[in-house]
């Protein structure tokens, strides 16, 4: 099993940093940087998250902004790389995000990584993104995990995903229940277009689905960690450990300290 899951099946209420990627070959803004550049910066980030206390790692292709609707062979094989050393270097479960929301690219990286969970950003229904009309990726997800007998990799489907809009929808409770139950993610990612949206979506899904899992997936900071952590079963975090103001930029070592001891105090107290 997920060593994700396991945690939160266990009440740890996990809080995943994110480390955010330089431009991947063949993705839009590189420019020939080359692999290793990639790499060491992506090993710096995951440092100084590690040494302050997460409990997992996610990768994202943040530099490959702005995306196309499939990942190529060059950025799988990149993502690949960076998440297994992220693993062998630090020891924590690992995630991969691939915001082409291309789920066979992102199950068969993590597959070869021996990564722990993929995050799929569209995952039942339809959304306009600024990149264009996204589709359903559960039907490629499972059967890529099947194919790959990859079990052990946990799938954690967005609903209404905060950089879209659903086209079609019955409703953001309807599409919750097609995630779990037709599409059989493992688990949930909510983010609302504020923090007040975020987390009367939380309490929406454990209203109905109490035992599913469901992470805070943007708007953490540490003024509001202790809350998130007693409403959702863990966070993913990134933007509000920067100085930057946005998701772009190298973390702060400062701020992710104390972000981590707050989010520790939350966590003794579950």
């Amino acid at each position: 099993m997920s060593a994700l899951l396991s945690a939160i099946r266990a009440g740890r209420k996990p809080v995943i940093g994110m480390v955010q990627l330089d431009a991947l070959a063949t993705s839009a803004p590189y420019r020939g940087e080359g692999l290793l550049s990639v790499l060491d910066a992506a090993l710096a980030e995951a440092r100084v998250l590690a040494e302050n206390g997460v409990d997992a790692l996610m990768a994202q292709n943040l530099g490959d902004i702005p995306v196309a609707l499939k990942a190529t062979r060059e950025q799988v094989a990149w993502m690949t790389r960076i998440a297994s050393d992220i693993r062998a270097t630090f020891g924590l479960p690992v995630g991969l995000n691939m915001l082409e929301n291309d789920a066979a690219a992102m199950m068969a990286a993590a597959s070869a990584a021996s990564a722990d969970f993929i995050r799929v950003k569209i995952y039942v229904g339809a959304m306009t993104t600024p990149f264009g009309v996204e589709t359903a990726r559960a039907h490629e997800a499972i059967k890529a995990r099947n194919a790959l007998a990859a079990d052990n990799v946990a799938i954690f489907a967005d609903v209404h995903d905060r950089t879209g809009v659903p086209i079609a929808s019955g409703g953001f409770l309807e599409d919750v229940e097609f995630a779990l139950r037709l599409g059989r993610a493992d688990g949930l990612v909510l983010t609302g277009r504020s923090y007040s949206e975020t987390r009367d979506l939380v309490r929406a899904v454990k209203r109905e689905y109490p035992r599913a899992p469901a992470l805070v997936g943007g708007g953490v900071t540490q003024q509001n960690i202790r809350e998130v952590l007693s409403l959702a079963d863990g966070a993913i975090v990134s933007t509000s450990l920067k100085n930057s103001g946005s998701a772009v930029g190298r973390l702060d070592p400062v701020k992710v300290k104390e972000f981590m001891a707050e989010a520790r105090r939350r966590q003794v107290e579950a």
